[in-house]
């Protein structure tokens, strides 16, 4: 973002004016009762924050703000008018969310891989750095999404804590599913939760006839899934850097030497993501046509 990225001005914004946010961090803004509540008998306390568009206004953070003061009937929000583009907008709504903790983990996880792999805007470090959160933290976030959806559905509901979620990565998809049940059911803790994953893994391990050789399908395309995000990753690093060469060579307009030098640089990147790019859809071909090959794909 850049060094003031929120230096705008104050706005009293016709409602008829405001679209949503394109980011869509949240699919369900959650009861508004509350709010609605609060904001008749206290006023709006914060401003939502809106960048201009050929439009009107976007609504870049205060989505649940906005939604209420439309279901009360409002005509005009103040608003904090901002200038950003497509990355900072992200960012700011992202970050917003995050303080308030108004994402449950699926949500957030998605936001994350967005960032990362749709948008390009960095790897999982920048994205880290930019949130104040760990690369750690980031990773095992997005690693959620890896797991079936009727999981992904228990952690949206909250009925299984995220850090014993990850867990359950280790797990092809229907013992994961499995596994869920059971927290479920039985309020399983962290701890318990590992030691019965060890259990089944050191007990695999004792039975080499068990598979061994011969993984099913949900285990070949879990692996598919975890390579395209690793791919994505470093395929969104790299243009990202490739984005950047651009912009030093800009600054240098005179020194023409070293524009060529970074010119030279950037399209030798550029070269490497179109091989990691036909590397990616190689390889989902492969477990398309033929899983079998993905044993001996390097």
């Amino acid at each position: 973002m850049k060094a003031n990225p929120l230096a705008g001005f104050l706005e009293s914004v016709e409602l008829r004016m405001l679209r949503p946010s394109k980011s869509d961090l949240r699919r369900d803004p959650g009861p508004l009762n509350g709010l609605m509540l609060s904001i008749q008998d206290k006023g709006l306390l914060e401003p939502i924050i809106v960048r201009p568009t050929a439009e009107g206004y976007e609504v870049v953070a205060g989505m649940r703000r906005f939604e209420a003061c439309k279901r009360l009937g409002w005509r005009r929000l103040p608003a904090h008018v901002v200038e950003l583009d497509d990355r900072e907008a992200f960012e700011v709504s992202l970050l917003e969310n995050i303080q308030r903790e108004t994402l449950n983990p699926i949500e957030e996880a998605r936001a994350f891989r967005n960032y990362v792999d749709e948008f390009g805007y960095g790897g999982e470090t920048e994205l880290a750095r930019r949130i104040g959160k760990s690369q750690e933290y980031v990773s095992r976030r997005i690693g959620l999404l890896s797991l079936p959806q009727r999981v992904q559905d228990q952690i949206m509901r909250r009925r299984i804590a995220p850090s014993v979620a990850q867990e359950l990565t280790l797990l092809n998809d229907e013992d994961a599913e499995e596994m869920a049940d059971e927290i479920g059911a039985h309020g399983l803790t962290l701890r318990e939760v590992r030691k019965i994953i060890r259990h089944r893994q050191a007990k695999g391990a004792q039975e080499p006839s068990a598979g061994l050789g011969s993984p099913t399908r949900a285990d070949l395309e879990k692996r598919v899934r975890r390579v395209s995000r690793e791919l994505n990753i470093a395929i969104a690093a790299l243009g990202g850097t490739v984005i950047r060469l651009g912009e030093v060579a800009e600054n240098l307009e005179k020194e023409w030497v070293v524009r060529e030098s970074i010119f030279v640089c950037r399209d030798s990147i550029r070269e490497q993501i179109e091989n990691l790019t036909r590397l990616k859809r190689k390889y989902e071909r492969a477990e398309e046509t033929n899983p079998g090959r993905l044993s001996v794909m390097g």
